[in-house]
C-alpha cells in the first residue's frame, strides 16, 4: 500500500513538474523566426565601457558575415576549441560539462566552462549573466529551442556573428575590421585562429593587452586542429612559429611565421 502511494507521489510530481515546464516554456522568446535568414533583432549588449547599447544581430547589421564568408579554418578553430561535438550533441555535452567541473575542482577555480556552442547563443540572445537556478532552466529550455528549430551551420552562423571577440566589439565581421582592419572573406589562416581563440575570453585573451597569453591560446588551438586532423602535421609545424606584431601607427594586428 505505502508502495502504492509512493508511486502515485512520483506520478503526480511528474506531472506537476512537466506542466510547469510547459508553462514556463511557453513564456519564453519564440526562436522561429530566426530560421529566416533575412530576419535581423535588436539585442542590448556592453559597449567597452560597460555601457548597454543596442547591437544589430542579422543582414541589417553592415558588419553581418553569413557562414558561407567566414573563412573554415575560423569555424573549425571555435568547434574544436569551444565545443567539439558540436555537430553530435542535440544542445547539451554532459561529457564535456562533467570534465570541465573536473578541472575548475582540480584547479580551485572556473577555468573552463561547459556550455556547447547552442548553450551560449542562448544566451547571448535572450538571457541576463545572473547565475541562477531559474536562469539555466530557461537557458535550457531555449537551448532546446533553437535545436529543434535551427539547423546547425544557422545556430554557428548566429553564434559566430553575437560572440564578443573585444570589449564592445560583437561578431567575426566587426573583429576582422577590428584587429586586422579586413573583411571576414579575406582572413589567412593565422588570423582565423587567432580570433577564435579570443573567444573564451576577449579579455585575458587580448592580443594587444596580453601577446603572450594570447599567442598561447592560439597555439591550443592550431594544435586541437592537429589532433583532431583537419591540419597536416608540415601545416601544424607552420602555424605553430609565429609571433605577434602590431603596426604602431595603423594599430592592426600582424601574426608573421618565425622561419
Amino acid at each position: 500500500m505505502l508502495r502504492k502511494k509512493s508511486i502515485i507521489a512520483v506520478f503526480i510530481l511528474l506531472a506537476v513538474w512537466s506542466t510547469l515546464l510547459w508553462i514556463f516554456s511557453r513564456a519564453l522568446p519564440d526562436v522561429r523566426p530566426l530560421k529566416d535568414r533575412r530576419y535581423s533583432m535588436t539585442l542590448m549588449v556592453n559597449n567597452a565601457a560597460g555601457k548597454k547599447i543596442p547591437f544589430v544581430l542579422g543582414p541589417r547589421n553592415p558588419r553581418w558575415a553569413p557562414l558561407t564568408a567566414i573563412p573554415a579554418a575560423l569555424q573549425w578553430g571555435v568547434i574544436v576549441a569551444e565545443d567539439c561535438s558540436f555537430y553530435q550533441h542535440d544542445g547539451f555535452d554532459f561529457g564535456a560539462l562533467r570534465d570541465a567541473l573536473w578541472e575548475d575542482l582540480r584547479e580551485f577555480e572556473a577555468v573552463r566552462g561547459g556550455s556547447t556552442i547552442t548553450q551560449q547563443l542562448a544566451k547571448n540572445l535572450y538571457l541576463s549573466r545572473e547565475k541562477s537556478l531559474s536562469r539555466k532552466i530557461k537557458e535550457a529550455i531555449i537551448t532546446r529551442k533553437l535545436e529543434r528549430h535551427l539547423s546547425k551551420k544557422r545556430i554557428l552562423e548566429l553564434y559566430l556573428n553575437v560572440i564578443e571577440l573585444s570589449p564592445g566589439i560583437y561578431g567575426v565581421g566587426a573583429a576582422s575590421e577590428h584587429y586586422f582592419h579586413t573583411a571576414p572573406t579575406d582572413l589567412n589562416f593565422y588570423q582565423s585562429i587567432l580570433l577564435a581563440a579570443i573567444i573564451p575570453s576577449p579579455k585575458r585573451y587580448n592580443p594587444y593587452r596580453y601577446p603572450e597569453r594570447a599567442l598561447d591560446r592560439y597555439k591550443m588551438v592550431v594544435s586541437l586542429l592537429y589532433k583532431a586532423k583537419f591540419i597536416t602535421t608540415e601545416q601544424y609545424n607552420i602555424a605553430s612559429s609565429v609571433r605577434l606584431d602590431v603596426d604602431p601607427q595603423t594599430n592592426i594586428l600582424y601574426i608573421v611565421p618565425v622561419r
